[in-house]
């Protein structure tokens, strides 16, 4: 059974959606699921299903809702009931959220290791399973709008981190209109200036790359009075002098292949080996 939260929560069990009837349904799930395999305390579940509405009925109509709800998922996602509340126990892998930050880790891991190429693959696969805004549809329930807003950040940091490793791979040219996009949704995010402003001036286009700095000063001037960071402004100050800085330089090394490290270690094991005394050859 696959669990989703990246976009309006959903349960797959094989090729079947699970229905959940009820708002309470859905929200309680949700709940458990963004306790990450921890226990949900009582108290927590039922004011965030009731409030103060529940009054001192609320424990019994939580346990009616887990009731209603371990019958929908037919056994196949336990939950437990724990001396402080309810554990939903499903696998990491179960969860969409959980594949999402381990493809991420997977992906900057690469990116550290010089092989840009393989974490913009694995960034990319994982920024692919977002169906929509995280929990959709749930978002007045505090907890979970929380929830879904830190899985947002995540979802952000984790695309500037991909296209920062398609920049280094020379992409310039097709980033340009997805990072155009990008800020006109987040104008007040400086990493997307930067980055669309670094791709249209390796793509040619410097004027335009300081037009976009123009635009984000007068963004941040007029809504809220400040100025961009140092970081933006010592951008535009490089793009204005065309400084060599700002030089792509020769491509970045790829990650050596096995054959490749097999050849090295060869010629290594070679160059230390001991010489024959009669004909000087090394000794394999």
């Amino acid at each position: 059974m696959q669990f989703g939260i990246l976009g309006a929560l959903e349960v797959v069990d094989g090729e079947e959606h699970l229905s959940l009837r009820s708002i309470q349904q859905r929200t309680l799930l949700a709940l458990l699921l963004c306790h990450h395999g921890k226990v949900a305390h009582s108290d927590v579940l039922i004011d965030a299903l009731w409030g103060a509405e529940a009054g001192d009925a609320g424990g019994a109509r939580l346990r009616l809702q887990l009731h209603r709800l371990r019958r929908t998922l037919r056994d196949c996602a336990p939950i437990v009931h724990r001396a402080a509340g309810y554990q939903l126990r499903v696998p990491s892998e179960a969860v969409d959220a959980r594949r999402f930050e381990d493809l991420v880790r997977q992906g900057r891991q690469a990116i550290a290791a010089w092989n840009d190429a393989r974490g913009s693959d694995l960034l990319r696969a994982a920024l692919d399973m977002w169906r929509g805004p995280a929990l959709s549809g749930l978002n007045d329930i505090s907890l979970l709008r929380q929830h879904a807003t830190r899985l947002e950040e995540q979802r952000l940091a984790a695309l500037a981190d991909r296209i920062e490793a398609d920049l280094r791979l020379r992409r310039h040219g097709d980033l340009i209109a997805e990072l155009s996009e990008l800020v006109r949704e987040h104008p007040l995010r400086e990493k997307f200036r930067a980055q669309l402003m670094i791709a249209l001036y390796h793509s040619g286009r410097q004027a335009d790359a300081l037009d976009v700095y123009r635009d984000g000063r007068d963004i941040l001037s007029e809504d809220l009075g400040l100025e961009p960071s140092p970081e933006l402004r010592r951008l535009q100050t490089a793009i204005l002098a065309r400084d060599a800085s700002l030089s792509l330089g020769p491509p970045p090394p790829a990650a050596p292949t096995e054959g490749a490290k097999r050849r090295v270690h060869r010629r290594t094991t070679l160059r230390h080996a001991p010489t024959c005394p009669h004909c000087a050859r090394r000794v394999r």
